[in-house]
C-alpha cells in the first residue's frame, strides 16, 4: 500500500491506494517540479516528516484513509500484521506511527 500525496495543485491531496497490498509501505508524492517541501503540510492528520526526509504514518490514519476495508476482519488482519512486521523492523515509532520511506515523482496524468 501506499500513500499518495499530490503536490501539483494549490490544495495538496492524500489518498490510500493499493490498500490490500501488504508487503510494503511507502508515501508516493507527485509534483511538477521534484519539489516535496509542502509533504510535512500536506501530510497533516496523517502524519509527520522525519529529520532524515522519512514519513512517519500513523496507524490509525492508515485505517481510516481504507475506507470500508478497515472494517473486513481479514483486511485488519493483514493490516496488523504488517504493522507487526514493522514493529519487529524496528519501525514503529512509539506515537503509533510507522516510518515508510518517500519517493517522488515529477508530472503524470492529473
Amino acid at each position: 500500500m501506499y500513500v499518495q500525496v499530490d503536490l501539483r495543485s494549490p490544495a495538496a491531496s492524500t489518498v490510500l491506494l493499493e490498500a490490500d497490498d501488504f508487503r510494503s509501505l511507502k508515501v508516493v508524492v507527485l509534483s511538477d517540479d521534484g519539489n516535496t517541501e509542502r509533504l510535512a503540510q500536506a501530510l497533516a492528520g496523517v502524519g509527520t516528516v522525519d529529520v532524515d526526509g522519512h514519513a512517519c504514518l500513523l496507524v490509525e490514519a492508515l485505517r481510516r484513509l481504507s475506507g470500508e476495508r478497515a472494517a473486513e476482519p481479514e483486511w485488519l488482519a493483514d493490516f496488523d500484521a504488517m504493522i507487526d512486521d514493522a514493529r519487529a523492523r524496528g519501525w514503529l515509532m512509539a506515537d503509533t506511527s510507522v516510518r515508510a520511506h518517500v519517493e517522488s515523482q515529477q508530472g503524470g496524468p492529473r
